[in-house]
């Protein structure tokens, strides 16, 4: 079963917010695989990477979420990156496969489509680097698969942040409840629905979350 809030069929949706890396694109686990295939990186290099990336789980100051909050250049990250393991930083390439190439699932992708036919905005809110704007621009927004995109590096806050769900609100100037957020990250999900925002789990089988969204929306 997917965690859904209670009585938040209530409230007309307006705003569909859309998490990027393992929401609308493949599942995390397989962003990691794939894109440490396609670089060809050996297994021990790409345990050791993401030791060192192992406190963006720990810690709210950890260099990563400096730089997903925009208070650090990505360039420093990933000079800290290559200190670690040389070639890590590959893995957030903009020009050859790496994780910002990661597949989308075709289920989200018409789940977007489908969305444009609706009376709703669209945003796709990612916690992420500076430098993968034009390549998560080019990929959606351009398309317009969504209407804006929601970068943490551009807004400085990142989720599960309050402060992250309180500038999208002031952006769309919408209710809390006129709006509904798309998640694989369980912790995010809380933190929007702590704030009155509707959520959507989303889990390996993305289907149960489209069945779900779509429920809600009752077109």
């Amino acid at each position: 079963m997917v965690p859904v809030m209670k009585d938040q069929e209530a409230s007309e949706i307006k705003v569909v917010l859309i998490d990027w890396a393992g929401t609308l694109t493949i599942p995390m686990t397989d962003m990691v695989r794939l894109a440490a295939t396609q670089l060809d990186l050996p297994n021990d290099d790409l345990a050791k990477i993401l030791m060192a990336l192992s406190d963006y789980f720990t810690s709210d100051d950890s260099l990563f979420h400096r730089a997903e909050r925009g208070e650090v250049a990505d360039e420093e990250l990933f000079s800290w990156l290559e200190a670690q393991v040389p070639g890590a930083s590959r893995l957030f390439e903009t020009d050859e496969p790496s994780l910002l190439t990661a597949p989308d699932r075709p289920e989200m992708i018409d789940l977007l489509w489908w969305l444009q036919d609706l009376d709703v905005s669209v945003l796709l809110a990612t916690n992420n680097l500076l430098s993968a704007q034009d390549v998560l621009a080019s990929r959606y927004l351009d398309s317009g698969l969504v209407h804006a995109i929601v970068n943490s590096a551009l807004v400085g806050a990142r989720k599960p942040e309050p402060e992250f769900w309180g500038i999208v609100l002031e952006a769309t100037m919408v209710e809390p409840s006129e709006m509904v957020l798309l998640d694989d990250n369980t912790t995010n999900i809380e933190s929007a629905a702590a704030l009155g925002i509707q959520t959507v789990l989303v889990g390996n089988d993305s289907a149960l979350a489209v069945a779900q969204l779509k429920a809600l929306l009752n077109p």
